[in-house]
């Protein structure tokens, strides 16, 4: 690095030291004279009327601005008034700045010397990119008389060495003697965006304002220059394109400035007078291809915004043309085609650089900021250019001043990266040896890890296999024919597949022996109202083993549906109301579920003998007991097993307990909302007699959410109903009417939250006095009331729910069959 930074501080000293001898200072004591013979004046001067003079009083004030106090008029090219006087008029800045115009700008003046001395005057017109500039003057005498027209002229259009002053910008020097009046006449024309600011300067004060016009731009050539070639260096040393378009842009950016500042055509080309107008709209093309050639290499367009990178490309082709017809063509065209394609590539820059730092790419921030920076500091500039602003010293500066500065942001950064580069390979071979060296180490554990790891797993899976296998045992011991025979079966059935998912952790361990039996967590949205009350049934043969009740107790506020892992949080409160179960001595169990904030808060409390302070600071401890339930079966993993689970969701598990008072276990988990139409319903299994269920009924199914309604009427589909789906609420009156007419058994399916009111459904009832109502509930409604032929069921409403409601609401259908 000390190396890059001595290399730069070089190259930094010479393009500072180059650059100050860009434009030389007349500091003559003598200025030269006018170059050639007097010249024609044009004869629409003739019959102009009188002038008021501008009085000068020697070398005070240094700087007179011309602007507003000459006399403007302009030859428009369609039709040049040649045989009319011209009709003169006051100067103003903004008529002296037109942007792009083929017409011809006459500006005229008196100056009249008050001072005691003859004075030094130089006449400079700025800005340095004007092409055609002619002086006519000539001294008007006491008597009235007036000398010949005298010509001199400067601009791009001339050769350099044949100016009448070696300045970058277009200067006429003049001597005024003590009392002499004299009239001048500026002629200022050129294919490029025409802004004229002429003043008037005493010729030392110019020379002082020069020499800081000189150091000044210099001093950004400089860093500009030393920009260029650090990313020149950077490009070669590191093999990279990017850096190779950043080196390239840099360079035209500086050529583009100098060539607007006229430098270039003093310095690079003084004899190609065409040339110096073409090279502004060129070089500018061309800067603003290269800078989005190597955004779009640095970011990786290609890749990463494939569709970006094909508009980028199209309009790259287009601003190719347009340099190409700047060369060639009528160039007052080319630019103006050149600004719409300069427009576009910077407006696809900012959004490829903004998209790249959404996505996370620290290089597109900074992009980001020196797109926009530029486009601020030439945004001006174009302005000017079009005609919309006039022109001042300040709108020359702003891009070069706004452009090194995003350029020292860049280079900085990329200096950054590199530094980044070096110290992360340095950490890498670090890290690498590091890691051997640890080889050794690790491979002493290995063994010792297996073995804890299997005890934890298989104690963790044990426990599991447990409560599951209990209340199988107690639902078989049960089982009778009967009404419950089915949801029996089904409670078997579920509990069968909680082993054979702790039969796959026992499969996934094996292939992996020295995992650490991570818990894999799987969010899903779920109804929780429906979750809760599912697993509350599926406890009851817990409860019946140790004789206990259990009743859930849900808030109001909780969220229909939420999004957490079901299977994990069924193994939590299995593991909690088994434990309940086994110590809440013939007492009540209470499920409690709850919304405090955004927690979703979970509760199991029991009647039990309670914990002593000293074992409730230890009860989530792998085997730990307490001393009086040594007559209980259990290994004392339940706990230990359901906080680690817990915690794997993103929770906490807490306990509260008192002798002889009873213990409470609550877990706190995130509180994420979901909607309905992302719940996956359970799907129906085939069993005896179902598809004949809804023989001889028609169903009607509507709910708000269109996902919910497709699953309904699936389902009725599969149980023989004939059923129809209802899309809007006010329809539905209709289609109930509609299908009575059939003469079969009315069915409506439907949600509480989507029916209209309690009241509007008795209305129904008693229009249609078959009709039988199926709910199925997000969240509990105690607003329905509890009568015949409706039924309430919590969603997604398992098939142990779904299918005797069904039975009880078409009984004679179901004997029927």
């Amino acid at each position: 690095m000390a190396d890059w930074r001595r290399w730069a501080a070089a190259v930094c000293i010479a393009a500072v030291f180059s650059a100050a001898q860009a434009a030389p200072v007349p500091s003559a004591p003598e200025l030269p004279e006018l170059p050639g013979p007097p010249a024609t004046v044009p004869d629409v001067w003739s019959g102009t009327g009188p002038q008021p003079a501008i009085a000068l009083h020697g070398t005070t004030p240094a700087r007179i601005g011309l602007v507003d106090q000459g006399q403007l008029w302009i030859e428009r090219a369609a039709q040049p008034p040649r045989d009319s006087p011209a009709r003169w008029r006051p100067a103003d800045r903004a008529t002296l700045s037109p942007g792009y115009t083929r017409d011809t700008y006459w500006l005229r003046w008196t100056l009249r010397q008050d001072g005691t001395e003859a004075t030094r005057y130089i006449l400079m017109v700025d800005p340095a990119r004007i092409e055609s500039v002619a002086l006519y003057r000539r001294r008007l005498m006491p008597d009235g008389s007036a000398t010949p027209w005298t010509m001199a002229r400067a601009g791009t259009d001339l050769a350099f060495e044949q100016r009448p002053l070696a300045l970058r910008e277009s200067a006429f020097p003049m001597r005024i003697e003590p009392g002499e009046v004299w009239e001048l006449r500026l002629r200022a024309a050129s294919r490029g965006a025409l802004s004229i600011e002429p003043t008037l300067w005493v010729a030392e004060a110019l020379i002082e304002e020069q020499q800081w016009r000189v150091w000044r731009d210099g001093m950004l050539s400089a860093v500009g220059l030393t920009l260029a070639a650090l990313a020149a260096g950077l490009a070669i040393s590191l093999r990279d394109r990017g850096y190779a378009w950043i080196a390239a842009f840099l360079s035209s950016a500086m050529v583009y400035e100098m060539a607007m500042r006229g430098t270039a055509f003093q310095r690079f080309w003084p004899e190609a007078t065409d040339w110096a107008q073409r090279a502004l709209g060129t070089a500018g093309a061309l800067t603003t291809v290269f800078q989005l050639m190597a955004l779009a290499t640095v970011l990786r367009l290609r890749e990463t915004q494939p569709a970006v990178h094909r508009a980028l490309v199209a309009v790259v082709g287009m601003s190719l043309i347009a340099v190409a017809a700047c060369i060639v063509a009528d160039y007052q065209t080319a630019t103006q085609m050149a600004a719409p394609t300069n427009l576009a590539l910077t407006a696809i820059g900012l959004i490829a650089s903004f998209r790249a730092m959404r996505r996370g790419d620290p290089v597109g921030g900074v992009w980001l900021c020196a797109i926009g920076g530029v486009v601020l500091g030439i945004a001006p500039r174009y302005f000017s250019l079009l005609g919309y602003l006039p022109y001042a010293d300040w709108i020359e500066l702003a891009p070069s001043m706004v452009g090194t500065a995003g350029a020292a942001a860049v280079l900085v950064t990329m200096l950054r990266l590199l530094q980044r580069e070096r110290r992360r390979h340095a950490q890498a071979l670090e890290a690498a040896v590091l890691e051997r060296t640890a080889e050794l180490a690790r491979a002493g554990a290995h063994a010792q890890a297996s073995d804890e790891a299997k005890g934890r797993l298989l104690g963790h899976i044990g426990h599991d296999l447990r409560a599951p296998l209990a209340s199988m045992v107690q639902l078989t011991r049960r089982l009778t024919p009967g009404s419950d025979f089915e949801s029996t079966r089904q409670a078997l059935e579920h509990g069968g597949v909680m082993l054979l998912d702790t039969i796959d952790e026992l499969q996934r361990f094996a292939r992996q022996p020295t995992a650490e039996a991570d818990l894999e967590v799987l969010n899903a949205p779920v109804y929780l109202h429906g979750l809760l009350h599912e697993l509350a049934l599926q406890s009851q043969a817990l409860m019946l083993a140790g004789k206990t009740r259990l009743s859930l107790v849900m808030d109001d506020a909780l969220p229909a549906v939420v999004a957490l892992d079901a299977r994990r949080l069924r193994q939590v409160l299995l593991n909690l109301l088994s434990n309940a179960a086994k110590y809440a001595q013939a007492g009540e169990v209470v499920l409690e579920a709850r919304a405090v904030g955004a927690q979703l808060v979970l509760s199991v409390t029991d009647e039990g003998p309670g914990l002593a302070p000293e074992e409730l600071e230890r009860i989530f401890d792998p085997f730990m007991r307490g001393r009086r339930q040594g007559d209980v079966p259990g290994l004392g993993l339940g706990l230990a097993i359901a906080r680690q689970t817990v915690r794997a969701m993103g929770g906490e598990l807490s306990a509260r307990s008192s002798q002889g008072r009873g213990s409470s276990f609550v877990a706190e988990l995130p509180l994420i909302e979901a909607t309905e139409a992302e719940v996956q319903w359970p799907a129906l299994q085939s069993q005896a007699g179902m598809e004949r269920i809804g023989d001889g009924w028609v169903a009607v199914v509507w709910d708000r959410c269109a996902a919910v309604r497709e699953v309904m009427l699936e389902r009725l589909l599969q149980c023989g109903f004939d059923a129809r789906e209802v899309e809007r609420a006010e329809d539905l009156p209709a289609a109930l009417e509609e299908a009575s007419s059939t003469g079969q058994g009315l069915l409506l399916a439907s949600s509480p939250e989507s029916l209209p009111s309690v009241n509007i459904w008795h209305d129904w009832r008693d229009r249609w006095p078959s009709l039988k109502t199926l709910l199925c509930a997000a969240s509990p409604r105690r607003d329905w009331p509890g009568e015949a032929g409706l039924v309430k069921l919590p969603k997604p409403a398992p098939q142990t729910l779904w299918v005797p409601a069904l039975w009880e609401l078409c009984r004679e259908a179901g004997e029927r069959g």
